[in-house]
């Protein structure tokens, strides 16, 4: 029987006119070789022979509890209702379909119908195809949306039968918890909230011995956060995008002795800094990235992450000082998901961002932001992927923009590139391709620092060798001692 976890039912009751909770996925494809045509009109009968799978072929219903909802299983659902065609001007280019999405991503969807849509654009130079899935993330969260798009691409263009990104997870094996009955189940459920309780006690905890520098600990939300780039909630969206290659990024992690998602942390918070500074504000503060972490235990198609807030790089660093700042918090939030309950961390997550919801719809606006700005890496492809013969020359997330916030930036890997997908407030930032090109930008500015670094660093002295001395002396001298070279 299909459920909706605590993060999944924030999502659908948080949802608002202004913050409306669809996320979704962008494919480019370019038809097969040889195709002539109607390639579209071919490309949407072959998906129209997948049956709708789990989590798209469930239906909302009122829950247990007023408010809350439930799931029921609608195996017979047909998609062809949910699927739309479209046809851009000639000329059209990326940014073009940018403006189109931006206009559809915010439209809530239909609670008593299917909770995804499927809209197929054509028109593009070569007869290239743009498809835009869309759902609610309460349905699925982008771990589970990657794990579901892993069985619709394949490798080669003659592999594999029909595939629609709205059969979800139905070539997936769903997880087998092991079942729990009688007294042993209740004993295990208590213990479970012994150590949510336990444990949240214990992230609080570290988090006031940071505020003392007394010692390591999450930062205190809502204390301290550069109110920059604030905006009124507002439906209006504006999409951007850039490129980084990605061997040049894991170069960059080796000499900073880092991973590749603390570099793109670094690169993006470089970017706004300079985006900042450039309208005119002058930060005394870190600024904050709200990041999701995908839980251990996560599985299914529902929500099991938490999102922590990280302070990223002082003002006025360069970008090797700026990765090492980055570094030592990832590393504080890393150890606090590796040692403390899922539970707790989710649970801290809801509440924080529920406090957040309240700020923003009691318009106090002079309180401080929960983080500057929502960061996260759900992986991607490794290889270059086929969809229904066709290839895929672009796979892009398209994410949510939530409360109290107004950018939201994802990064995923597609081959030998990083892909970094910009969302965000119109209102708040109207030019964010700009801030798109400062992030590409900023790490020929990483790699010429590091550059910098190593050649004013003093070359190490050869060692001299030891004079050799006479043997007998030798023995003398070393006689009743250990050999310690």
């Amino acid at each position: 029987m299909p459920r909706l976890s605590a993060i999944d039912q924030a999502f659908l009751l948080l949802e608002t006119p202004e913050r409306p909770m669809n996320i979704g996925a962008l494919f480019i494809l370019a038809p097969p070789s040889g195709s002539r045509g109607d390639f579209t009109g071919r490309l949407i009968r072959s998906m129209l022979r997948c049956p709708v799978g789990p989590p798209f072929s469930y239906r909302l219903a009122p829950g247990p509890v007023p408010g809350l909802h439930a799931l029921v299983d609608d195996p017979g659902m047909d998609p062809r209702p949910q699927v739309h065609r479209h046809r851009v001007p000639k000329d059209a280019d990326l940014q073009e379909l940018f403006r189109r999405l931006c206009e559809l991503h915010v439209k809530p969807l239909d609670r008593t119908g299917p909770m995804w849509e499927q809209h197929v654009y054509s028109g593009f130079a070569g007869g290239r195809v743009a498809l835009y899935f869309k759902t609610h993330h309460g349905l699925i969260d982008g771990i589970g949306f990657l794990r579901a798009l892993n069985t619709m691409v394949t490798t080669s263009p003659g592999d594999g039968e029909p595939r629609a990104l709205w059969e979800g997870l139905r070539h997936v094996p769903p997880p087998s918890p092991a079942p729990r009955q009688g007294l042993p189940a209740v004993l295990q459920t208590a213990n479970e909230a012994r150590r949510t309780a336990s444990d949240l006690i214990r992230l609080v905890w570290h988090q006031g011995l940071r505020d003392l520098n007394l010692g390591p600990g999450l930062v205190t939300p809502f204390i301290g956060t550069p109110d920059v780039l604030k905006a009124a909630p507002s439906p209006h969206r504006v999409l951007a995008h850039c490129k980084v290659p990605l061997a040049r990024v894991r170069t960059a992690a080796a000499a900073g002795d880092a991973k590749i998602n603390d570099v793109m942390l670094t690169l993006i918070d470089a970017a706004m800094h300079r985006y900042i500074a450039e309208r005119g504000t002058t930060l005394d503060r870190p600024l904050v990235a709200d990041i999701p972490v995908a839980l251990e235990d996560h599985g299914g198609s529902g929500n099991r992450i938490t999102i922590l807030q990280v302070p990223m790089g002082r003002p006025g660093l360069s970008p090797a000082q700026r990765l090492r700042d980055v570094l030592h918090e990832t590393r504080i939030m890393k150890r606090e998901t590796r040692e403390l309950a899922g539970d707790a961390l989710t649970l801290y997550s809801i509440v924080q961002h529920s406090i957040a919801s309240t700020i923003e719809s009691l318009g106090l606006s002079d309180l401080p932001m929960l983080a500057n700005v929502v960061i996260s890496n759900p992986a991607g492809f490794e290889q270059r992927v086929h969809f229904n013969g066709a290839a895929v020359e672009l796979a892009l997330p398209i994410s949510v923009v939530a409360h109290h916030q107004v950018l939201n930036i994802t990064v995923t890997t597609y081959v030998d590139e990083l892909h970094v997908t910009f969302i965000a407030l119109r209102e708040a930032i109207p030019d964010l391709q700009r801030l798109a090109d400062y992030t590409a930008e900023a790490l020929e500015e990483m790699e010429l620092d590091f550059t910098r670094t190593a050649s004013h660093r003093p070359a190490r002295r050869a060692r001299k060798a030891p004079k050799r001395r006479p043997a007998m002396k030798t023995k003398r001298r070393n006689a009743g001692r250990a050999d310690v070279r």
